[in-house]
């Protein structure tokens, strides 16, 4: 039996409630899967990595300014400027990994139906936090976005472990040429492609309601710039 949780398809007339294919992550699930409780240890988890691709949900926070946060990790793998965010677990959906990681690194609480998709990729280190440091790790990070109050930013109690300092920053600004903070490429993507989104849900919009090919394709042209 196969149920699918989440899907898109483009046809002639999608409906008006489709997901926006251009900014969402189908999740499928086969059968009834149960959750498991599987605890490794710090040698297990070390192991683990040496063996399999970690699967990452990682956060881009915005709030009603238009600014976006991020924390200056003080660990590896990326011991500067980068998302918020951590590993998801099995049976997650990325939405709830997305507000595990939020819970716990910001203590703000995120109902999945507020996450975004806003990309992925995968990314090799040559360095991580677990022992031994030098094995490295395989990651596939998944980066997704919410839009936070000001009552939630202003209650925030942001997590120390393996940060130095937070700091929110106009998104624009970080992408543009001259910028004076040099972004991780991981980093930089994900922010262009936050950018990219209000140009994305624009472009569903268009579809929806049927605008004039022109519209449609001006803002296509524009995903490319």
């Amino acid at each position: 039996v196969h149920r699918r949780r989440a899907s898109f398809a483009f046809s002639a007339a999608m409906a008006s409630d489709a997901p926006n294919p251009l900014c969402h992550l189908p999740h499928f699930v086969t059968g009834e899967y149960t959750r498991n409780k599987t605890f490794l240890n710090d040698e297990e988890y070390g192991r683990a990595l040496d063996c399999f691709v970690k699967g990452c949900a990682d956060l881009l926070l915005t709030d009603d300014r238009g600014m976006m946060l991020m924390g200056k990790r003080k660990v590896h793998p990326q011991p500067d400027w980068w998302v918020l965010g951590g590993r998801m677990k099995a049976g997650d959906t990325v939405e709830e990994a997305a507000g595990r990681n939020c819970l716990r690194e910001t203590g703000i609480d995120i109902a999945p139906d507020r996450w975004s998709f806003v990309c992925c990729q995968t990314m090799l280190w040559q360095f991580r936090k677990q022992a031994p440091e030098g094995n490295g790790t395989a990651d596939f990070g998944v980066i997704m976005t919410a839009q936070i109050t000001a009552e939630e930013r202003s209650t925030m109690n942001m997590c120390s472990e393996e940060y130095d300092e937070f700091g929110w920053f106009v998104p624009e600004d970080l992408i543009k040429p001259d910028a004076e903070l040099k972004l991780h490429p991981v980093l930089f993507r994900g922010v262009k492609e936050l950018v990219a989104k209000k140009t994305k849900d624009a472009l569903h919009l268009a579809v929806l309601k049927n605008a004039p090919d022109a519209e449609v394709a001006a803002l296509v042209r524009k995903l490319y710039r």
